[in-house]
Order: structure tokens, then sequence, then C-alpha cells
């Protein structure tokens, strides 16, 4: 990676590494709309990986059933082929342990992470969303890798059984292989900007 790249990239991460306020005032989640509210904040603002198809979507449409019965579907945006990518093996993508949930859900206002802990034997930590976001990033740092964090689609599936949460997954770059047809640096760039996206509709 080119140093003027490399820099880019500092430049898109450095504020979410910095940012000290965060606060979705969502009120108490207890009916199918709420839940759905809360999930379509993210809508556009996290990647959405399909195990099936092996792709990963930046840019799509949650398509909800006007129902309870009914999966949640992702429809792709065709007008920006260039923001999906393919030949993603699912050995790529890995739970990180950490969950989006209202702070209501807690007793609390605003967005919350509940992060687990790296080792086994410690309690996950509910932490407010950017400093749980920053923890994650730190992680990943220390281990000289990117934070790419994605949503898979699968698991939305679900997502109107059970208390409205978002487990966030990430992709591993070492596990790609070389028939993966993605930009790692332009990925994290994009990735950066999305998050930052989610700071903005606070």
């Amino acid at each position: 990676m080119s140093s003027t790249l490399a820099a880019h990239i500092d430049d898109h991460w450095r504020p979410l590494l910095g940012q000290r306020e965060l606060a979705w005032e969502l009120d108490a989640i207890c009916d199918r709309s709420e839940a759905l509210a809360f999930l379509r904040r993210f809508e556009n603002r996290l990647c959405i990986y399909s195990v099936f198809a092996r792709k990963l979507y930046s840019r799509y449409s949650l398509v909800i059933p006007p129902s309870d019965h009914g999966d949640i579907t992702i429809l792709p945006d065709e007008q920006a082929w260039q923001s999906t990518y393919g030949d993603i093996p699912a050995q790529a993508v890995e739970p990180t342990g950490a969950h989006i949930l209202p702070g209501e859900a807690l007793g609390h206002s605003g967005l919350y992470l509940k992060v687990a802990s790296e080792n086994r034997l410690v309690a996950s930590r509910e932490l407010p969303f950017h400093e749980g976001l920053q923890l994650l990033l730190r992680r990943c740092q220390s281990r000289g890798e990117p934070f790419l964090p994605v949503l898979i689609k699968e698991e939305l599936r679900t997502f109107e059984g059970r208390m409205p949460s978002l487990h966030l997954h990430r992709i591993i770059p070492a596990r790609l292989g070389r028939q993966a047809l993605l930009d790692i640096d332009a990925l994290q760039a994009m990735l950066a900007e999305q998050l930052l996206g989610l700071f903005r509709r606070a």
C-alpha cells in the first residue's frame, strides 16, 4: 500500500477513534415498527455479507414483509454494481462477539455495543457505541489487522424473532485468497465512511 493511500485511510479512521459523543435517543423498542426503525438506521451504513452467494453488498435496500410473517431480504442496488464484491469465502468472515443494541434494552439511552472479552472466562462488557467501537478498532490494530465490520444477511432473517440487536462480524483479509475480487484498501476506506455516516445520523 502506498504511503499516500495509507494516509488517506488513516484520515478516515481518525475521527472514529477520536469520537466522544454519540447519542441515539431511541424510544423503548417494544413493537415491530420500532424494531424495524432500529434496523433501518443501518441500511447502507454497514455492509451485508451473504454466506450463500459469497458476496458483500455495500449498497442495498432492506425488503421487509408487511406483516411479521416472512423473512427480511436484501435487494442489491443494481445501479451500483461496483459496490458488490464477489468470491468472498465464508471462512474469511468471522464473528466479533459484539452486538449492537438499543440502550433502552439495558436501561440506558442511546446506542450500545455488547462486546465479548478476549478472555472467555471474563464476562462481556456493555459499552456506549463509540467506546465499544474504539475497543474493537484497537484490538484489530494491536494485531496489525484492519477492522472491516459487516453484517450477515442470513442472520437478518430472524431479526424480528428476538430482541432487536445486530451481531457484528468482520472480514479477515488473510483468509480471502486469490479468488476474492476485493480491494482491501478501498474497502477499508469505504467502511470508515459508512461508520462515520452512522455518527453523522446520530
